[in-house]
């Protein structure tokens, strides 16, 4: 099981491998017009203006990839000569997207609707968000040549299937250490800082810290009787119960349980110990024994596996907490604070002894405070740097009951302007990222035929 925290942090490193919002898949939140730029009026939109291995592009697919471009606010020029470099820029992005199609086919890296059928559903509910009824939305559908919703979802669930094929073929490069190398210098640092400070807005003031939040502890009597229910289920399991409907019914984990426990692709490095022991040792179709973790009691079957990733699905029991064992925290919470104060335990000790391993334990890059929960704002209004903060609760809103937190603040920075020091280390992540993706996309394109006609 990950750590799932009431804190989540903006802390992301955009990966670019080609088109991003340019090439956006049809489940996007704008429908994209029918918009053909004067200079590339006079071209058959069946004519092939390129190939990458047996697989033809066609000029209808630079039209669309324009005007998504376009619905996503990119500016088309208004000279012809403009337009024609903006197009071959948007069908080299194309020829990248099929490279790493091929990689995928070469890989045998196969992507199911299943796969990707969460993400699509949230595309449209957006989508179909920005008017106001089904009927509107469906003539709109129809008006800019997309047809149905249902032809829509289809189109969109094929872009969906490519785009993951792409990522995971990414992903495969990397892991067959295939992406060639990349230098980036301090000066390309500091030209991508300046473009970034043009339309960055101020940096909030922000605090950064480090916590305990006090894990509640049931008791015994509730811990035996997830125990018993969990032991239960597995043994109907064992007996041919269907894992899906068992998984919607009896889980308590919110992510997975409406998906029939389903947790996706996974490597190893992101579950717990416990959980990811089991989950990489138990063969296709066999269901675990009781699995005990610090959420609770799991029951475990893997549907499939591959190269160092497997793909299964579990049913979470976990023990009840009430008011008693509230109580019982606070008064740990104490303790923990005393001997925090103290100084003798060092806080990774502290953390292993009395942290909810499901909430982040440090924020070192600090966080703006006007987006923190209120019950940090108050809690660390006063706090210096290196002070600690006292005993403060934390409702948890899906039991009702309260969690219990102290906090380290670690660093304060005012509001100001956003500085080359705070961001160079992710800019430099990004660059090196995008230079290394683009040199390894230039290599495949001299070992697959690529042609480009326009």
């Amino acid at each position: 099981m990950r750590g799932q925290s009431m804190l989540r942090t903006a802390r992301r490193v955009a990966l670019v491998v080609s088109a991003g919002a340019a090439l956006a898949a049809p489940a996007r939140a704008q429908v994209a017009p029918q918009f053909t730029p004067q200079a590339l009026k006079g071209i058959e939109v069946d004519r092939i203006v390129g190939v990458v291995g047996k697989h033809p592009i066609l000029m209808s697919e630079v039209l669309e990839a324009l005007a998504f471009a376009r619905a996503g606010g990119m500016q088309v020029p208004q000279d012809s000569a403009g337009q024609m470099r903006l197009a071959r820029e948007l069908l080299g992005r194309i020829v990248d997207k099929e490279v790493l199609i091929v990689v995928a086919a070469n890989y045998k890296i196969e992507v199911t609707e299943s796969d990707v059928s969460s993400q699509v559903e949230k595309d449209l509910d957006r989508a179909r968000g920005q008017f106001r009824s089904d009927a509107e939305f469906r003539d709109a559908l129809q008006k800019e040549g997309f047809g149905t919703p249902e032809e829509y979802r289809k189109k969109a669930v094929e872009a969906a299937i490519r785009d993951e094929q792409q990522r995971r073929a990414v992903d495969s490069l990397k892991a067959k250490g295939r992406l060639a190398p990349a230098n980036v210098t301090e000066q390309e640092v500091a030209a991508a800082f300046e473009r970034f400070r043009e339309n960055a807005p101020p940096r909030p003031a922000t605090v950064a810290f480090r916590q305990i939040v006090v894990k509640l502890t049931p008791r015994a009597a509730s811990i035996a009787r997830a125990r018993a229910l969990a032991d239960s289920i597995r043994i109907e399991l064992e007996k041919g119960a269907d894992f899906d409907s068992a998984a919607r019914r009896f889980s308590m984990d919110e992510s997975s349980a409406a998906k029939g426990g389903d947790l996706d692709w996974q490597r190893r490095g992101v579950m717990v110990a416990e959980f990811e022991r089991w989950m990489f040792a138990l063969a296709p179709g066999r269901i675990s024994p009781l699995v005990e973790t610090e959420y609770g009691f799991h029951v475990i079957r893997v549907d499939r596996v591959r190269a160092a990733e497997v793909r299964a699905r579990h049913i979470l029991i976990k023990p009840d907490v009430d008011s008693v064992d509230v109580a019982a925290a606070r008064i740990l919470g104490d303790s923990v604070l005393t001997i925090w104060k103290a100084g003798a335990t060092p806080f990774d000790t502290l953390v292993k002894r009395y942290h909810d391993i499901g909430e982040e334990r440090t924020i070192p890059d600090g966080v703006a405070i006007d987006s923190l929960p209120a019950e940090y704002r108050v809690a660390l209004k006063d706090v210096p740097v290196n002070g600690l903060s006292g005993v403060f609760a934390l409702p948890d809103r899906r039991t009702g009951l309260n969690k219990w937190a102290i906090v380290q603040v670690i660093g304060r920075k005012p509001a100001g302007a956003v500085t080359l020091e705070e961001y160079q280390e992710n800019i430099r992540k990004q660059l090196r990222e995008e230079k290394s993706i683009r040199r390894t996309l230039d290599i495949l394109r001299r070992e697959i035929y690529v042609s480009l006609r326009l």
